[in-house]
């Protein structure tokens, strides 16, 4: 190994004097030009070291007999010379191949061994890729790549492709986990103190689809087609305490995501696995924050009773704004009315409000003004024990659904949304899935989980 590394250093003694000659003639550039050099270097020593190790690391079967998945014993049919990608470029090798006439299968145990994908990648190659294509387009996912590496890794399909695998692999491991803890086969052991405050915040944003996935399907676009596909978001986090002037502090890192394209049944036992996962169950207050839409408060209602439920007050204030526009030429000063009614929504006062309202006889006007101003009321009568925000500031609690918002724009739209972009489903889940992990703290179901998928062989 030391004759290999000693020849690729030797390799690159002429380029680093050529280069360091030539930073005298620029300069701003000599380090640049040297750096390059001995990065260079430094990935062909490591791809030495790599290549040495697959030659000289012998075969993790050294048994007469080898079987395949299904039990059946397979023969040796002699040896395969393989080039896999790894994160300082390709390297060969030559592995035994067997064979299970049974099955009509073939593979080499050595691969799984050394971790190689079906794709001839290493697990640090397919890291590199996915972490850098799960941020970035993934064109510009190449250039990035190839700007730090300092080697050409892949093409922008290879990026696509090797992120959605990696996703993939990250997503049934994580519905597996989902499943064992439905069943109670996996109890989650949650450690340390117990937070006196627990938030769940639930809410849902559109992705821009390709047609296929959107058929049938009605939109408020100007053809009357959906155009985008609900992505469901929770944000799970927790708050120990409070600032001195009494507002709500969220504990740092304390923050776990959802986001999925299930229906809102499947949506829920997600949120359900994660509210045990982290241990919310044995939480003093628990405290469920979304708008006014209707999936949310059904899944709220279903699912976490005891908690205490919350209308995001943003959206409370904005429906206030848009019930005044139904009426508001018939007002002397809409301004001042609005002021009103938002005093009254920060007390809690949701029958002010309606009172109020009611002193304008709208329904002595024609048409469908008082109509319109029903509707816009129902959404306060149908959510008044859910707007009482005067005793959820006394308490110190979030009244705002900030955290998912950000959570819908950081994991969803910084993403998927940029200018041109266009999904379907099976691309775009795994790269949410792998975005909400990151954010979650939760690699190790990323980088810990098998995803190779080469067929497993036992040696006796």
């Amino acid at each position: 190994m030391t004759a290999a590394i000693t020849e690729a250093v030797t390799a690159d003694i002429d380029r680093y004097v050529r280069d360091a000659a030539r930073a005298w003639g620029l300069p701003g550039q000599a380090l640049a030009l040297v750096e390059a050099a001995a990065r260079d270097t430094a990935n062909r020593i490591g791809l030495a070291m790599i290549q040495l190790t697959l030659q000289a690391g012998g075969e993790p079967v050294h048994a007469q007999r080898c079987v395949c998945t299904e039990g059946h014993r397979a023969r040796q049919t002699g040896t395969r010379p393989r080039t896999v990608r790894t994160a300082l470029g390709p390297a060969s090798y030559t592995r035994t191949w067997w064979h299970c006439d049974s099955c009509h299968t073939g593979w080499a145990p050595a691969d799984r061994w050394w971790g190689i994908t079906p794709a001839g990648h290493t697990a640090g190659y397919d890291k590199i890729l996915a972490l850098a294509g799960v941020d970035h387009p993934y064109r510009a996912s190449a250039a990035l790549i190839g700007a730090l590496c300092g080697i050409d890794l892949a093409s922008p399909a290879s990026i696509a492709r090797t992120t959605r695998h990696v996703g993939a692999a990250a997503r049934a491991t994580l519905d597996a986990e989902t499943a064992l803890i439905k069943t109670g086969t996996l109890v989650p052991l949650v450690t340390g103190p117990v937070p006196e405050v627990g938030y769940l915040l639930i809410d849902g944003t559109g992705a821009p689809m390709v047609p296929h996935e959107t058929e049938g399907r009605r939109g408020k676009g100007p053809d009357g087609r959906s155009h985008t596909r609900e992505v469901k978001i929770g944000c799970l986090f927790t708050q120990a305490k409070t600032t001195p002037g009494g507002q709500p502090v969220r504990d740092p890192d304390s923050a776990s995501y959802l986001a999925t394209f299930d229906d809102a049944s499947g949506f829920a036992a997600q949120l359900k696995t994660e509210h045990a996962r982290r241990g919310f169950d044995r939480i003093r207050q628990p405290i469920v924050i979304g708008d006014g839409a209707k999936w949310i408060w059904g899944i709220a209602e279903r699912l976490f009773p005891e908690a205490t439920h919350i209308v995001d007050y943003w959206h409370a204030r904005e429906h206030v704004h848009d019930l005044v526009k139904v009426f508001d030429h018939l007002l002397a000063d809409p301004e001042a009315f609005t002021h009103q009614l938002i005093d009254h929504l920060d007390h809690g006062n949701i029958a002010g409000i309606i009172d109020q309202v009611n002193t304008l006889h709208l329904e002595r006007y024609k048409g469908k003004l008082a109509e319109r101003a029903g509707k816009a009321l129902d959404y306060f009568t149908g959510n008044t024990h859910r707007m009482q925000y005067h005793h959820y500031r006394a308490n110190g609690w979030f009244i705002g659904s900030g955290p998912v918002e950000a959570a819908c724009k950081t994991i969803v739209a910084a993403r998927a949304k940029q200018a041109g972009m266009r999904w379907t489903i099976t691309g775009l889940d795994p790269v949410l899935t792998l975005r909400t992990l990151t954010r979650s703290g939760r690699h190790q179901l990323i980088w810990h989980n098998n995803a190779s998928q080469t067929p497993p062989t036992q040696a006796a």
